[in-house]
């Protein structure tokens, strides 16, 4: 039977209790960045050797099924609704017809003056209209729309170098642990990035935030430092929104997990330097929350909250539901915030989308190991963290209605020669009672794996999406498809490679690849996709490249 007990993650969930208040909290540390263009004419040095990343701290959780937990974790629900069974893609009938624009080498072995500090990247970016920013494990460089570097040599600085200033104590300071996270808020243009950071015996852990001052991401910037204690903030996942800015963690100790975390941050706070409040739901039930993030000029309707979304692989056997929450924060009063299904449900509550039953888990469904993808030349299979939802849960409203986008990885024959494709959803009026699945397709033109992706619309409902493609015939290499507003339903059109993997990932000890890409849309036309992931030209351990690249379709202007 496949049934997991970990004895000591078992004790730890069962040990935790649903706590329905929110846990409010001030920064521990906040402070004024140089101008970044300042920080990077300073020399800078490694704050730590080549390491993989999560050694020691796997953030794959384990599935719990166990009578105890599932007595514990009903799942609490004021609207149920039957998504459609998910469209099957197997063959494309249509050229894509959008044409890759810029596509440059980015941060990685492609860099010169480029040391790797740590793997996976956690390959991640943000748009304004005039710059590009892109954070890796553990740099972040910024290049104009054409690929030319805009800081000085080397072109890059280490990321913890925004918080140099705050006090000797301040973790942020201290350690560039990575996990970053970078987005432009184009209705205020500013920058905001984060990562966490954590002391080497895992017993002091916090979430750092940088907010530029102005639009130009070479400036000065806001810090602040968030403290967790004992629990590290893995994975955060970042969603920007008209009254606040939003994270969802995954919390560990340093052999147990603690619980899927929802937090809000005062965003007007942050934008102007002020001590900005930080509000936090945590389930010990659930697993890796991710909220929405607009895009567009178009704001949510007034009193829209953000929606969080997730699904129960963690603690449940098929089929499967996808989870909305609706998360209001009041900075006001931290202790009237909510997190629930927003129909007067208690905390924890969702509106629950019940998944048919060939929603699986990529890799037989995880069966204990989401490491299945093949690559050309070795026996070495890579992670397709098929446990959870891809970064970012897009959101745009298109005055008629607005939609969610979100893909993940699953598995379309159960276990058999096709371990991981390409799932997306469009979700639309997703604050209703009931939402409306509107597309929900699984994208398996052929025998390659797809996996890591992440998706976006243009301001006229095409979409765009990017991804990692692997097999035992080829390198992984980087990917994009997409679909006009008006093609047929559950369709996207025929890929296109953006880059041909030139080697295979051989390291014995990291299976490891990407953590997460990220898709997003340039503020300048709201037309153009501007897409960043991982490759490797020659196999080896520890030895990637990422790529930037764009494209737009041709009826968008």
């Amino acid at each position: 039977m496949r049934k997991m007990l970990i004895a000591s993650l078992l004790a730890s969930t069962g040990a935790m209790a649903q706590v329905s208040a929110p846990l409010v909290s001030q920064p521990t540390f906040t402070g004024v960045s140089e101008p970044l263009n300042t920080i990077a004419m300073r020399a800078q040095t490694s704050a730590f050797a080549v390491s993989e990343f999560r050694i020691g701290r796997d953030h794959t959780r384990v599935k719990l099924l166990t009578e105890e937990l599932l007595t514990k974790a009903p799942t609490i629900s004021a609207v149920s609704l039957n998504a459609p069974a998910a469209y099957n893609q197997t063959v494309t009938v249509q050229a894509l017809g959008a044409p890759i624009g810029a596509n440059f080498e980015a941060l990685g072995l492609g860099t010169p003056g480029f040391t790797i500090l740590g793997a996976p990247p956690d390959t991640t970016l943000a748009v304004s209209p005039t710059q590009i920013v892109q954070w890796v494990n553990s740099q972040v460089a910024v290049y104009n729309k054409a690929g030319v570097p805009q800081l000085p040599a080397p072109g890059f600085v280490l990321g913890n170098a925004f918080w140099a200033n705050m006090p000797a104590t301040s973790l942020c300071k201290q350690f560039n642990r990575g996990d970053p996270l970078v987005l432009y808020d184009r209705i205020n243009q500013r920058w905001i990035l984060s990562q966490f950071a954590f002391t080497a015996d895992g017993t002091n852990n916090a979430q750092c935030f940088a907010v530029s001052q102005t639009s130009n991401a070479l400036g000065a910037y806001n810090l602040y430092e968030y403290n967790f204690g004992a629990d590290l903030p893995d994975y955060g996942k970042m969603g920007i929104w008209p009254d606040a800015m939003y994270m969802s963690y995954n919390m560990f100790g340093p052999s147990t997990f603690n619980g899927a975390k929802a937090c809000a941050y005062d965003k007007a706070a942050m934008y102007g330097g002020a001590a900005a409040t930080q509000i936090c739901f945590t389930s010990a039930n659930d697993f890796s929350f991710l909220p929405s993030d607009l895009d567009g000029t178009t704001l949510p309707p007034p009193g829209t909250p953000n929606i969080f979304v997730s699904w129960n692989w963690y603690n449940v056997f098929p089929p499967y539901t996808m989870q909305l929450r609706k998360f209001v924060p009041n900075f006001v009063s931290p202790a009237l915030s909510t997190f629930n299904d927003g129909f007067g449900g208690p905390t924890f509550s969702s509106v629950r989308i019940l998944l048919d039953a060939n929603t699986l888990a990529p890799c037989n469904d995880g069966s204990g190991s989401f490491t299945c993808v093949p690559q050309l030349g070795t026996t070495r299979q890579l992670d397709t963290l098929g446990d959870r939802q891809m970064y970012r849960l897009a959101y745009r409203n298109f005055g008629a209605y607005q939609s969610l986008l979100v893909t993940q990885a699953v598995d379309p024959d159960a276990g058999g020669t096709k371990k991981a494709q390409l799932r997306w959803w469009e979700i639309r009026n997703p604050a209703s009672s009931p939402p409306i699945v509107y597309q929900n397709s699984t994208y398996n033109p052929s025998a390659d794996s797809r996996w890591m992706s992440s998706a976006a619309f243009d301001k006229l409902g095409n979409m765009g999406v990017g991804y990692s493609a692997s097999s035992a015939t080829i390198n992984p290499g980087i990917r994009v498809s997409g679909r006009l507003k008006n093609d047929p339903k559950n369709m996207l059109r025929t890929e296109v490679l953006v880059q041909a993997g030139g080697g295979s990932q051989t390291a014995t000890n990291h299976t490891r690849w990407g953590d997460y890409s990220t898709m997003q849309i340039d503020p300048v036309d709201d037309c153009t996709f501007w897409y960043t992931t991982q490759y490797i030209a020659a196999s080896g351990s520890f030895v990637w490249h990422t790529r930037i690249a764009s494209f737009k379709f041709p009826n968008c202007n």
